[in-house]
């Protein structure tokens, strides 16, 4: 497998769309903290690197779809997957190979966006306010959330051989992810109950309307199981790293593991009984 994962690697370099999602993202770590600093400076009002550290996490998802599909869909178009399986690789070895260079380029992806935020941040509005203890388990749970989304399109890649199919379908599950996870945060932020305000009327008298129960609000059983959907699936999980806003790190990082392990062993036993033509 050290082969495979070598070559791959080598084309990896070589691959422009790579470098491309590589330039997005350091893009994405400088600019965010400038963007705070001028609102910073208009507004007067403070803000900090801890707003624009893990902004990256918003992006990783569709970079790591495009880039996934892609990659391994040329193989498949190309008949070099085909040809490995006639020559006697290990059909295991190809799976994991391709599934390590995914992975691999969504971490490097992931390191640029956080470098590149840090060396521009910290001179524009200074250090961390939140605990170095928080922020080391935050960057971990947007390392392990690129891994996930790189077994989950790399599933989708290889048991689907083709290039444009798969390259559609792993875009759209990489927009899904985020729309659901909009849908489900925007129901959870109901408010439980409308505060009491005051108004003018059509004949300028003042009126008050009296607090009342929100009929949209989620409670319940309901609610917790959109909060478990909302933690579990990749696109929650963006939401709550980028605004830095979980209550336990801990178990995010569980769930991408588990989403990783899923998505690997099915990978791996789909594509073994797989016929290649």
């Amino acid at each position: 497998m050290n082969r495979l994962w070598i070559a791959n690697i080598m084309r990896m370099v070589k691959n422009k769309l790579f470098w491309l999602a590589v330039v997005f993202m350091s893009l994405v770590g400088i600019g965010f903290p400038i963007m705070n600093y001028m609102v910073m400076i208009k507004n007067d009002f403070p803000l900090f690197i801890d707003n624009s550290f893990f902004m990256g996490t918003m992006f990783i998802g569709i970079l790591l779809s495009i880039f996934c599909s892609l990659f391994i869909g040329t193989e498949y178009n190309d008949g070099v997957i085909r040809n490995k399986i006639i020559v006697g690789k290990n059909r295991i070895a190809i799976y994991f190979s391709n599934l390590l260079t995914c992975i691999l380029a969504g971490i490097l992806m992931c390191f640029v966006s956080l470098i590149s935020c840090f060396i521009v941040g910290i001179p524009l509005l200074g250090a961390f306010q939140s605990e170095i203890s928080v922020i080391i388990r935050l960057a971990i749970c947007m390392l392990l959330l690129s891994v996930s989304f790189a077994s989950i399109y790399t599933f989708i890649t290889m048991i689907i051989p083709n290039k444009a199919t798969s390259a559609v379908i792993c875009l759209l599950t990489a927009f899904l992810f985020l729309g659901v996870s909009t849908y489900i945060s925007a129901r959870l932020n109901e408010p439980k109950v409308y505060d009491e305000y005051v108004y003018m009327n059509e004949s300028g008298q003042m009126k008050t309307e009296k607090a009342e129960p929100n009929p949209n609000y989620v409670s319940g059983t309901k609610r917790e199981l959109y909060e478990f959907i909302n933690e579990f699936l990749p696109g929650g999980q963006s939401f709550k790293i980028a605004q830095m806003s979980s209550e336990s790190p801990e178990r995010l990082m569980i769930y991408s593991i588990v989403i990783i392990v899923l998505t690997t062993g099915a990978g791996v036993w789909i594509f073994k009984k797989k016929d290649l033509k």
